[in-house]
C-alpha cells in the first residue's frame, strides 16, 4: 500500500490550516457548510456531466489504484524475459509454454510469450501487443481525466460561491456590524474551490498520470523483450538491451559495466547484475 500519498495529503491540509492559525484565524472559520455544499456538490455535478457514465462506476477503483498501485517490477520482469530467452534458445520456442507454468509473470508478458509459442512473427507480435497497450493506456487514462476535470471545475465553483456570497452581503448593507464577517465568509468558497483542486483533485490526477507513464514504459519493455525472444537473441544481449528501462541507479551501474567491456573485458557482462 502507498502510505506516502495519504500522508502527503494530510501534511498539505495541515499546512493550510496552520498558516491560517498562525495568521490569527480560527479553524472553525474555514468550515462553512454552504461553501462546502456549493463547491463540492457543484464540482461533482459538473464533472459527472463531462465524463462518460461508464467511468463513474470506476471512481472507487481509481482511488484504490492510487493507494494500492500494481506496478510492474522492472528488474524482476527483465530477469524473467532473460530466463525465457534462455529456454527458447536451448530447448526451442514450444518449451516456453511449459516454462510459463513454472513462473509467476505479468499477464502482459504471458500473452506475449503465448503469441511466440503460437508462431506469430515479430511484426505480428509488435502489432498485437501495441494494440493491447493502447487500449490499456486509454482505459487507465480515463481515471486521470476524471480527477483533472474536477480540478478544473473546483476553483470556478469557488468563485461562483464567492459571488453568491457577495450578492447576499450587498443586499444587506444596512447591517454594518455583520458586513466584514459576511465578506470573509463569502471568500471561504474560493478557498474551498482552490484548495480542493490543488490539494486533492489535481494531485490525484498527476499521481495517476505518473503511474500510468511508468506502467506504459514497463509494457513497452515487455514488447521489446518478447520480440527479442522471438528473434532468438542471446539472453545476455536482451538483458543489456532492456537495461535502459531499469531504475536510474541501475542504469548507471549498467553503463559502467558496458564501459568496462568496451575497454577490453573478455567476458560479456549482464547489465544490472
Amino acid at each position: 500500500m502507498d502510505i506516502i500519498t495519504p500522508i502527503a495529503f494530510v501534511f498539505a491540509v495541515a499546512a493550510v490550516v496552520a498558516a491560517d492559525v498562525l495568521d490569527g484565524g480560527a479553524i472553525r472559520a474555514l468550515i462553512n457548510v454552504p461553501a462546502m455544499v456549493l463547491v463540492l456538490g457543484g464540482t461533482m455535478g459538473a464533472t459527472v456531466m463531462s465524463v462518460a457514465s461508464s467511468d463513474l462506476r470506476k471512481v472507487p477503483a481509481y482511488l484504490l489504484k492510487v493507494l494500492r498501485p500494481k506496478l510492474t517490477r522492472v528488474d524482476q520482469t527483465i530477469d524473467d524475459i532473460a530466463a525465457l530467452a534462455e529456454v527458447a534458445r536451448r530447448e526451442g520456442l514450444l518449451r516456453l509454454e511449459d516454462e510459463l507454468s513454472k513462473r509467476t509473470v505479468s499477464p502482459f508478458l504471458a500473452r506475449g510469450v503465448q503469441l511466440i509459442v503460437d508462431g506469430a512473427d515479430e511484426d505480428r507480435i509488435r502489432l498485437l501487443m501495441e494494440q493491447e497497450l493502447s487500449i490499456f493506456e486509454a482505459r487507465e487514462a480515463a481515471g486521470a481525466i476524471f480527477f483533472e476535470t474536477a480540478g478544473g471545475f473546483a476553483p470556478t465553483l469557488g468563485i461562483i460561491g464567492t459571488v453568491v456570497g457577495l450578492v447576499s452581503v450587498l443586499s444587506n448593507l444596512s447591517d454594518i456590524q455583520r458586513l466584514a464577517p459576511s465578506i470573509a465568509t463569502a471568500f471561504i468558497a474560493t478557498l474551498w474551490g482552490v484548495s480542493s483542486a490543488n490539494l486533492f483533485w489535481l494531485p490525484i490526477s498527476n499521481k495517476m498520470k505518473n503511474t500510468l507513464r511508468y506502467e506504459v514504459q514497463a509494457r513497452e519493455m515487455v514488447i521489446e523483450g518478447c520480440i527479442a525472444i522471438a528473434a532468438g537473441q542471446n539472453p545476455r544481449l536482451i538483458t543489456e538491451q532492456l537495461a535502459v528501462f531499469r531504475e536510474e541507479k541501475r542504469t548507471r551501474k549498467g553503463a559502467a559495466a558496458a564501459a568496462e567491456d568496451a575497454e577490453g573485458s573478455p567476458e560479456l557482462k549482464v547489465v544490472g547484475k
